[in-house]
């Protein structure tokens, strides 16, 4: 069961839930098995290459043993993969992000629980987050710009834009926040205003572009003509036969 449904208000309503992109998961993966094979081919070469000094190398720490059958290199490696992996897998199980009527709330702990939250009316923006493998999977975190508290930085998620037009729409719909009208509308002309003065620049620059090209083919072409009437002025006239 959903922790998010369990700490909303009896007068909210949970509008949807959101859980951190498979990318964490797959990144943990990848840096266990890269690590762990990375300390095992250490571990064979430096006893293939020191196989004449390897009765001669013993080492006894009493938790680290170095001698000809057995060296903690491969496992040091293991370790520290395990110790990416771990935290990564924990984010993947344990995350969840929740979208009510009223705020985001960000839960984060599988044991050692933290609830990081945030009102839809002190929320003034939201900034999507990609990076090239985000473009390519259809993922990326989302920072909250919050009005009167920290900046809130959610996980990766998938498809961030339908988080992100879900809670306008849940501000728009909820009656007692004042996103107004007269913002919400305000944004949209300057965004289209925005739209048209880019079209109009870029139709201003394609036909500066093409009165140069028509401006540089009509005086390539007189300088020809002019190059030619002056070869036929300056050529000797021909003799009478």
């Amino acid at each position: 069961m959903s922790y998010i449904r369990k700490v909303i208000g009896t007068d909210e309503k949970l509008l949807a839930t959101f859980r951190p992109h498979w990318i964490y998961f797959l990144e943990g993966l990848l840096a266990f098995a890269a690590l762990s094979a990375i300390g095992f081919l250490i571990d064979y070469y430096l006893y293939a290459f020191f196989t004449h000094n390897a009765v001669k190398f013993n080492v006894d720490l009493y938790f680290l043993v170095f001698n000809e059958r057995f060296t903690p290199i491969p496992w040091i490696f293991v370790f520290t993969g395990f110790a990416i992996f771990l935290p990564l897998f924990l984010v993947f199980i344990s995350t969840e992000v929740g979208l009510t009527n009223q705020r985001i709330i960000h839960k984060r702990g599988l044991i050692f629980i933290q609830i990081d939250q945030a009102d839809l009316e002190d929320i003034r923006g939201e900034h999507v987050i990609h990076g090239w493998f985000g473009w390519l999977l259809g993922y990326g975190r989302i920072r909250l710009d919050c009005r009167f508290v920290e900046d809130i930085l959610l996980p990766a998620i998938r498809n961030p834009y339908k988080l992100v037009k879900a809670s306008h729409s849940a501000r728009m719909k909820n009656p007692s926040i004042d996103y107004g009208q007269d913002e919400f509308w305000a944004n949209m002309e300057r965004i289209e205003r925005m739209r048209s003065e880019a079209r109009e620049k870029s139709r201003l620059n394609m036909l500066n572009q093409k009165v140069k090209r028509n401006f540089g083919k009509a005086s390539e072409q007189k300088l020809l003509t002019g190059d030619a009437k002056k070869k036929a002025e300056d050529k000797p006239p021909s003799k009478a036969a």
